[in-house]
């Protein structure tokens, strides 16, 4: 009898089952983070999810989401958001060598510049939309730290708000900011920043990490809520140099805080699982409770200065957050 020869070659299902293992190892790839890691290194988007790069996610709606949301502390409020608004005047305006503290010891630029009241009746205003999830390029649309017009020709936006927000903070001749304290609104925690020192390629003292400047509307959500649209990019770099936006705060918060903000729906995003101590269902919150209320403040005159929008479940837990705030006030 005549033996059978085994078939070679390319077969169908030999195709599809190669195809199957490339889009779960992209899936994967993309759902653990590594790709919005690695992505900006080659100018490419930092896409965070699947749902990204599927078609007809800008038209996608999700409406009646339960909040649960947990009371804000207010017993430590008081000093940290009068005193704060008193000691930068409601306007938001800060000096460059500004090292004014509140009462509460957090730098003055912490306070939100509207009241709870007025942060709920701007945020019914803020246009509804859902989010815009295609990604961006950090460096092409919207740029590195601008040169500060108010140090001195050297020192960049990241230095002007170090020497806002830290106390007793040290300049070197170039207005590079080499120490300071932080007294971290996110937190809580007191921070003593020394910038590092570098030689040889290693860091040999201080931790420039220690003391990071957090947007605090993130990029990836203003962009998401309007500077996305081609009649508003002249306004992304403005945005992200604007000392109205940014506030110093602690290393691990910022990193833990990410985007601040699930675009798709409620819930705590995947990749924050474990890392969001206190949130609402989808909006980041400080772990300091006695500032979650002006943090959530700011954040709506923040998208109320530069006409950015909310998404439906966005704008329901800030305004339903914001009116707790306000019942324990009254």
């Amino acid at each position: 009898m005549a033996s059978r020869k085994n078939k070679t070659g390319i077969t169908v299902a030999g195709i599809l089952g190669g195809l199957a293992i490339v889009l779960i190892t992209i899936i994967v790839i993309i759902q653990t983070g590594v790709w919005a890691t690695v992505a900006p290194q080659f100018g490419l988007p930092a896409i965070t999810s699947i749902s990204q790069i599927l078609p007809g996610e800008d038209s996608m709606q999700k409406t009646n989401i339960g909040l649960g949301l947990k009371k804000p502390d207010l017993s430590k409020i008081e000093g940290q958001i009068k005193d704060g608004l008193a000691s930068s005047g409601n306007t938001g305006e800060k000096d460059s060598t500004n090292t004014d503290m509140g009462a509460s010891g957090l730098p003055a630029s912490a306070a939100s510049p509207m009241s709870v009241f007025e942060a709920i009746t701007a945020a019914r205003n803020l246009p509804t939309e859902t989010p815009h999830t295609k990604g961006y390029n950090r460096a092409e649309d919207f740029g590195d730290w601008q040169n500060s017009d108010q140090l001195c020709g050297y020192g960049t936006t990241r230095d002007y708000i170090l020497n806002r927000d830290l106390t007793d903070p040290v300049m070197d001749s170039n207005c590079k900011v080499q120490s300071g304290t932080l007294h971290d609104p996110y937190t809580g925690q007191t921070i003593n920043f020394r910038k590092s020192v570098v030689k040889n390629g290693k860091t040999v003292s201080g931790d420039s990490t220690a003391v990071q400047i957090d947007h605090v509307v993130a990029l990836n959500d203003a962009w998401a809520s309007g500077l996305w649209k081609n009649s508003r990019k002249n306004d992304r770099v403005k945005y992200a140099n604007d000392p109205d936006v940014l506030l110093a705060s602690q290393g691990d918060a910022n990193n833990a805080k990410s985007e601040g903000i699930n675009l798709y729906g409620s819930g705590v995003p995947k990749k924050s699982v474990g890392r969001w101590a206190a949130s609402t269902p989808s909006v980041w919150l400080p772990s300091n409770s006695g500032y979650q209320c002006s943090y959530m403040a700011k954040r709506v005159y923040i998208k109320d200065k530069y006409g950015l929008s909310m998404s439906s479940w966005e704008k329901s837990e800030t305004i339903g957050f914001l009116q707790q705030c306000q019942a324990k006030e009254n």
